[in-house]
């Protein structure tokens, strides 16, 4: 980082601080593409990605006094407010997205006990819903959103064993209630 970046950022900062409405627009326009592209990984929803991205943004504003140089940098910072705004909303939506594939969940013909494995079937989707929650939510991002074990670790702030620990565990679950639902 240059000189005249690393006072550039430091000015914005200030201005920041002091709620000035030109830093923050102009801190928009530097980091809302890549904020955006942060959002459009973890939720992949385009129609809720700009409001996730303004509520960003309003944490930022409202939080900027936290911000601690000594800690990360200021992407850094304000990638964490992303992530966890994403987590959370995530969360949140999870009762209307288990009634969703709850209501999708259709009988699969008694001949065919032996379905493969895949993550698009959303009768497979509807009884990892059924899981708890701890192992639902490393089995969501892991095998529905795609994301590798240790994207999962850094994004829940949880070792990587864990995640590990509980995608296994969470697999062993599912495949009980897989067999269970169709072994009539």
């Amino acid at each position: 980082m240059t000189t005249e970046t690393l006072s550039d950022t430091n000015y914005l900062l200030e201005q920041l601080r002091l709620k000035n409405c030109a830093a923050f627009s102009e801190l928009y326009d530097k980091y809302a593409p890549a904020l955006l592209g942060i959002i459009h990984k973890i939720v992949k929803n385009n129609s809720i990605e700009e409001e996730l991205l303004q509520d960003v943004f309003v944490k930022i504003w409202k939080n900027i006094e936290r911000y601690d140089a000594t800690k990360g940098t200021l992407f850094t910072w304000m990638l964490n407010i992303a992530r966890n705004t994403c987590i959370d909303y995530l969360r949140s939506s999870e009762h209307k997205i288990q009634k969703q594939f709850t209501n999708e969940l259709k009988p699969v013909d008694a001949v065919d006990n032996n379905l493969p494995y895949n993550p698009e079937n959303s009768e497979l989707r509807g009884l990892a819903f059924r899981l708890e929650h701890k192992y639902r939510q490393i089995i969501d991002l892991v095998y529905f959103w795609g994301y590798s074990q240790e994207e999962v670790s850094r994004m829940l702030n949880l070792p990587l064993g864990t995640v590990k620990t509980r995608s296994r565990n969470g697999l062993q679950e599912l495949r009980i209630l897989y067999k269970n639902l169709y072994k009539n």
